[in-house]
């Protein structure tokens, strides 16, 4: 479960420039604080799992940045001005493994979860997972259904982030748990932040690696 401390709409989050602790190589399985980064071995596919009570549904998608400065998003579902989507990135290296809807972790006691799967190359500089609760799921609270997050490098190293610090606000529909950055390893950082009450605007990515929250397009009545 991923927290999220109290920024500022419209804010510029760093991800890579703003004081952090270094906790060096992960080896096997922690969980990050506020303001933490630690790097995975790099392996030939990453797997980004984001979690939660069947009873709801949420939705899950991916920013990924790349070396020549554009974007390009992984998700199962479109915008309010684009209801089209794509499940791939166009050189197939991220891709979101499927939607999941309410219900729909039976037999996992009680646990939906999407996954987003990379193969990691050198024109991709970051990733950010995003997690979506649509107002037409109702309202709901990440702290309450315990959104949580892993990243996993398939050779017994897991990172996870959890919500200590969520917001109890039933009106926060988008969060971005942390930003994961390619280099000779793969580096995690805990963001913790979350759009504004009320917002269902993407957040986006500058190109020195400020995540932006609410300042991309709305996201498609679901």
């Amino acid at each position: 479960m991923f927290g999220f401390g109290k920024t500022k709409p419209d804010t510029a989050v760093p991800a890579t420039t703003a004081a952090v602790t270094d906790l060096g190589t992960a080896h096997g399985r922690i969980s990050l604080e506020k303001r933490q980064v630690i790097s995975l071995t790099k392996t030939p596919k990453i797997t980004v799992t984001i979690s939660w009570p069947d009873t709801t549904d949420y939705d899950v998608y991916a920013l990924v940045q790349y070396t020549d400065g554009h974007t390009e998003t992984v998700s199962q579902f479109g915008t309010k001005e684009d209801k089209k989507f794509t499940a791939i990135t166009s050189d197939g290296a991220v891709k979101h493994l499927g939607d999941v809807k309410r219900g729909g972790g039976a037999g996992k006691k009680g646990l939906a979860d999407e996954v987003i799967e990379i193969a990691l190359n050198p024109s991709i500089v970051r990733i950010v997972p995003v997690a979506y609760s649509a107002q037409s799921n109702g309202t709901g609270s990440f702290r309450r259904y315990k959104v949580s997050m892993t990243i996993d490098n398939g050779a017994g190293d897991i990172v996870e982030i959890n919500a200590k610090d969520a917001d109890n606000n039933d009106r926060v529909y988008s969060c971005v748990p942390g930003v994961i950055t390619n280099g000779d390893q793969v580096r995690i950082e805990k963001l913790e932040a979350y759009s504004k009450p009320g917002s269902e605007r993407r957040p986006t990515i500058t190109k020195t690696g400020e995540v932006r929250m609410d300042a991309g397009p709305v996201n498609a009545y679901k």
